[in-house]
């Protein structure tokens, strides 16, 4: 009985851990150009400028956040050259 209470709990603990892993998947690029990205995000919205940045490096330009909206959940990130 010991036995199977220990695998469901580890069974328990590796669903729960990786729930937790994909946690940083909230973020989605809605629009996505060389002057800039927009992007809708779930939750802690510095999240965000990871994909801004690696977004924008890909033009060789640096991001910077112009303005976002809590209510619809979007920030927008400018590139520009550096």
């Amino acid at each position: 009985m010991a036995r199977l209470a220990g695998l469901i709990g580890a069974t328990l603990l590796t669903a729960l851990g990786g729930c937790n892993m994909t946690s940083n998947q909230s973020q989605i690029i809605n629009d996505s150009r060389a002057e800039g990205v927009v992007i809708q995000y779930y939750g802690d919205i510095e999240a965000t400028w990871p994909l801004a940045r690696s977004h924008c490096a890909a033009y060789e330009r640096v991001a910077v956040r112009r303005s976002y909206s809590a209510e619809k959940n979007l920030v927008i990130y400018a590139c520009v050259k550096p």
